[in-house]
């Protein structure tokens, strides 16, 4: 499944990192990202420096970067807007990165680490996007995901019903009843597992009406407990009835 970059970024553009950008040390943003961060309130007249934040990278969550016009010593050439160091030292040559915006926000992602693994792509998307647009692609869901085969058989569930499933969820565990106390991530996000009410092994869908986002002890006992039959019919009652956000 394509990832579906308007989901995230309210404007965007795509570039692929030249050797030049890293040998000028000066990353040349392309129409597309000038225009999303004129969006986001950034000048380069002012020559400012700002964050620009790093999705699905587990090391970097951050880079500070100036962007400023540089003057061109060429007769008659205008000045080319530039972004400083924070981003070029972060970006490899040969990576296609995604630069954009979510209102005042700079976001910054490489194309390729665009994640495949639904939990934490509907992770990211249930923090950094556009939550109507999260809800239109899962309701558009239905049948099985596909799937990839080698050495183990992989589901490719869909992003968007997991990134929903949170969203509807606000940070709460969506089996009834449940009390447990949540713990919360580095960045402050409630730790909840999107779990499928009918497994995919059993031939559940990959829906949002079959998914619920969890706490890791219900999770637990969702698949192993004595009583996950009838947990399981008692969150699929609870799923149906709960509207969406």
């Amino acid at each position: 499944m394509a990832f579906d970059w308007s989901t995230i970024f309210d404007n965007y553009g795509i570039k692929r990192v030249s050797s030049t950008d890293k040998s000028r040390r000066a990353y040349v943003p392309n129409e597309d990202q000038k225009a999303a961060l004129a969006a986001a309130g950034k000048n380069p007249s002012l020559r400012a420096i700002f964050p620009i934040e790093v999705l699905f990278d587990a090391a970097v969550k951050s880079v500070s970067s100036r962007y400023y016009n540089s003057e061109r010593k060429e007769p008659g050439r205008t000045a080319e807007p530039r972004i400083g160091q924070g981003l070029v030292n972060w970006a490899q040559v040969g990576d296609e990165i995604v630069i954009g915006n979510k209102g005042t926000r700079v976001i910054t992602c490489r194309v390729s680490a665009s994640p495949s693994l639904a939990s934490e792509a509907g992770r990211q998307l249930a923090q950094n996007g556009n939550k109507n647009k999260i809800l239109n692609r899962a309701k558009q869901a239905s049948g099985q995901p596909a799937q990839a085969q080698g050495k183990v058989r992989v589901y490719l569930r869909n992003p968007y019903v997991v990134a929903a499933a949170l969203l509807r969820a606000d940070g709460f565990c969506e089996v009834p009843g449940c009390t447990r106390r949540l713990f919360k991530r580095d960045d402050g996000s409630v730790f909840l597992e999107v779990h499928h009410i009918v497994p995919l092994a059993e031939g559940g869908e990959d829906t949002l009406v079959n998914a619920a986002a969890i706490c890791p002890a219900c999770h637990r006992e969702a698949h192993h407990g004595r009583k996950r039959t009838k947990l399981r019919g008692a969150l699929a009652t609870e799923i149906a009835a709960k509207p969406l956000p």
